[in-house]
Order: C-alpha cells, then structure tokens, then sequence
C-alpha cells in the first residue's frame, strides 16, 4: 500500500457530514509511514476544504468526481475538465423543459435559479454551502466544472434517458446519492482522474486502496489494486470490491486500514 484514496460521503464522513477521530488518527498515522492519503469526492472544493482542514495533511484533492483537481497546500487547480458549453446549454434546456432543478458549478460557486426550492434546500444541508441565485440565460461563459440534477431517483431516471438520448458518450454520467444525477465531461471519472494523478507523482494503481459507497466510486474500486466498499454501500458496488468493511458510521476506514500497517 503505497497510497489511500478515499470517497467522502458515506465513506470518511459519517451521516452527521463528520469525520470520527479515528478515521483523523488513522489517516494521520499512515500519512506518517510515507503513503500518501487523496480525497476523491463528487462535491466542490470549496466543500471539501473543511474536510481537508480537519485532517490537517498535505492533500490533493479530485473533486467533482474528477473534474478538477486541486493542490490543498496552495490552491493550486492541478487539473480540470469542464463541460462545454453547447453541453451545458442542452441540460439547462432539459432541465427547464422537464422541470428538475440543475446545479451548475462554475469558478468554485454553486449555481442554481431557485435558492427556495427543496432541492436547494437539501443539497444544501448535505455539503453545508449557500448556493448562489442567477438566471441561467446571463453567463458570459457557460463552460462549467460539472453539472447536477437533484430530484427523487424515479424522475432522475427519466432524465437520464433524456440526457442519454440527446447526448450519447458526450457525457460522463453517475448517480453520487440517491437524489444526485451528475453530469461530467465524457474523459472524466473518478478512477481515471486517480489514475492520472497518482502517475505524476510515481504512484501507481496497483499499489493503491480506495474506499467507497455509491455508484459513483465504481470505476475507482474497480480500477484500484484494493477497491473496499462501505459497509453502508449500494449492494452493486460490494459485488465488485474485493473487501466490504464496517458502515461509515462505525469507522469502517478505521477498522479497515488499522489492520494494513
């Protein structure tokens, strides 16, 4: 084990949106024998550096399910993959003719054109940021970071067959939560992104073990020499990991890595 990547919700933080002391303990100690600790998470930057902070190591973060990544020591974005603009343009069009709120991100703002919605509302208390109001027809530049249906799974099911339809292999698409459809740009996912980032710094996927819990995090298990599952996981991401550890909940990255040094 040369490196850790780990999801964030539902995997290092608990369903309070914390991280338990021995997940920090465990971390910390094994950043202190030389392998280096990646957070791999659908959510923003700006929603993972509390995390980051938390933690208080020297991370790389791949945010927005590997859209961009970000250097923590200075802030520097070490790589990005936006949506194009054209792209973009056809969700806001799907989104409006089908009545589900989109999210857009752009410039590390999360952008909606209603905060009063329930959507805003618990997409909000789940990564704990205000969301910034704007008609979606006034952007100078539509490129965005990635882009975000939230609504229940039965509507974003038809959404996806809408989005499928009008834009092929175009787009990357994954389901992060039960009430999250993202759309990413077409290179882009998780475990590519990790592949990328860990060959600049001499690392490889072998040598790597990457936990999960969502739809999202497949292609990272499955691409990592050591894919582990939450215990709380999505029964379709178990089947494909070589381990399931505890819940999230009951420190299951803790239970897990504490075994491996």
């Amino acid at each position: 084990m040369r490196s850790v990547a780990l999801d964030l919700d539902g995997t290092l933080l608990n369903s309070q949106k914390d991280i338990s002391k021995e997940n920090i303990s465990i971390l910390r100690e094994i950043y202190k024998k030389g392998i280096e600790v990646f957070i791999v998470t659908g959510r923003s930057y700006s929603a993972t550096e509390g995390v980051i902070k938390k933690l208080g190591l020297p991370i790389t973060a791949i945010c927005y399910n590997g859209a961009k990544v970000v250097d923590s020591k200075n802030g520097e974005v070490i790589y990005e993959q936006p949506l194009s603009e054209d792209i973009v343009n056809i969700l806001i069009q799907i989104s409006r003719e089908n009545k589900v709120h989109l999210n857009l991100y752009q410039n590390e703002e999360w952008l909606v054109e209603n905060k009063n919605s329930w959507q805003t509302k618990y997409y909000r208390d789940n990564v704990g940021l205000d969301a910034i109001e704007k008609d979606f027809n006034t952007f100078n530049n539509f490129k965005m970071t990635k882009a975000l249906f939230v609504d229940e799974r039965a509507n974003l099911l038809e959404i996806e067959k809408e989005i499928r339809k009008k834009l092929g292999d175009r787009v990357h698409l994954t389901y992060s939560q039960e009430k999250y459809l993202e759309v990413l740009n077409s290179v882009v996912n998780k475990g590519k992104t990790l592949e990328k980032i860990l060959k600049d710094k001499g690392l490889d996927l072998e040598s790597c073990v990457a936990f999960g819990d969502a739809n999202n995090d497949k292609e990272m298990l499955m691409m990592v020499g050591y894919g582990v599952a939450m215990g709380n996981a999505e029964e379709e991401l178990k089947s494909i990991s070589k381990e399931v550890t505890d819940s999230n909940d009951n420190h299951g990255v803790y239970k897990f890595l504490i075994q491996k040094i």
